[in-house]
Formats: structure tokens, C-alpha cells, sequence
């Protein structure tokens, strides 16, 4: 069977691959911890934790497939991180998810224009119709890079799959 992966490509990808895994663990665990410490559960409630949920299994299934060196690994990877570099609230609807480190700057216009920042571990904030007068938008920082960094080694796969490729033509004429 033909190598997929170069022994460099293979090493970032379990890197992220834990990364990825912890982050989602972590996040599943304070969701956990806030249904355990919450005094009342509801269905709305049940029905915000799950969601929260799906989002941090997301994570995890994306840190396995890159710990299992998954050809569509950095595919779901970069979708992963992707919805972690922007937070906003606008108009009573906000999203934050983050799971895994983050460095967050922002600006918060509710009621000035205010700079924000943040540090932490997976963190979830998720308003339906709530806090109409919230009007702020964040970059995490860390997910960003991380954007960054898989693109550069979906850029190095590319680059060794058309060397595979170029080098099997020559074998074949041999």
C-alpha cells in the first residue's frame, strides 16, 4: 500500500489530532459540569446543551481522523477551525465556540466602541432572541493560526502527492 502521508506530515497531523481530541473532551466535560451544577434542566436547556455537544464531538471526530491520518482529515479540521475564529452577537443572536486554547481580540459596540480581549479553554456562548442590544464581534487568534498551519500542510500534501505521482510515471516507463 502506497504512504499517504510523509513521516513530517504524519507528526503534525497527530499533533493536531490531540489537540483537536482535547479540546472537545474539555468542552464535553464543562458541559457536563454545567448540567451537573445547573439547578433546573428544561427542554430548551437539554436542547442547548446537545447542540453544544455536537459541536465539541465535531472536534473530536476531527482529532481522530487526523490521529488515524485520514485523507479527508484536514478538510474537517479546517471546517473545525474555521468555526472557531469568529465570535458575534448581533441583534439577539450570538455564537462563540471555541474548543481547545484561545487568544481572542474584539471590539464590543453595544454601547461604545470598546476593544476586547480573552484567553481560555473551550468556551461555548450560544443566545437565540436574547441580549438584542449586544453588538460584538471577536477573532480567536489561536484558532486563526491553526487555520493557517493546516492550509500549509494541505499545501505539503498536494506538493508530495504530485511528487508520488511525477516519480510513479518514471517507474512505469523503466
Amino acid at each position: 500500500m502506497e504512504e499517504l502521508f510523509s513521516t513530517k506530515i504524519k507528526s503534525s497531523l497527530t499533533k493536531l489530532g490531540i489537540y483537536q481530541t482535547a479540546g472537545g473532551t474539555l468542552g464535553i466535560l464543562i458541559i457536563i459540569w454545567s448540567i451537573y451544577n445547573s439547578i433546573s434542566i428544561t427542554g430548551v436547556s437539554v436542547l442547548i446543551y446537545l447542540s453544544m455537544s455536537f459541536f465539541f464531538a465535531y472536534s473530536i471526530f476531527c482529532g481522530i481522523l487526523c490521529i488515524k491520518k485520514n485523507r479527508d482529515a484536514l478538510i474537517h479540521s479546517l471546517i473545525n477551525q474555521m468555526l472557531q475564529v469568529f465570535g458575534f452577537a448581533v441583534m439577539g443572536y450570538a455564537l462563540k465556540y471555541i474548543a481547545g486554547f484561545y487568544l481572542t481580540i474584539g471590539l464590543d459596540l453595544t454601547d461604545s466602541l470598546q476593544f476586547t480581549s480573552g484567553t481560555g479553554i473551550s468556551k461555548f456562548a450560544f443566545n437565540i432572541n436574547n441580549e438584542k442590544e449586544r453588538l460584538e464581534i471577536d477573532v480567536n487568534l489561536i484558532a486563526l493560526g491553526i487555520v493557517y498551519w493546516i492550509d500549509r500542510l494541505k499545501q505539503k500534501v498536494k506538493s508530495e502527492e504530485i511528487i508520488r505521482k511525477t516519480s510513479s510515471i518514471g517507474e512505469a516507463q523503466a
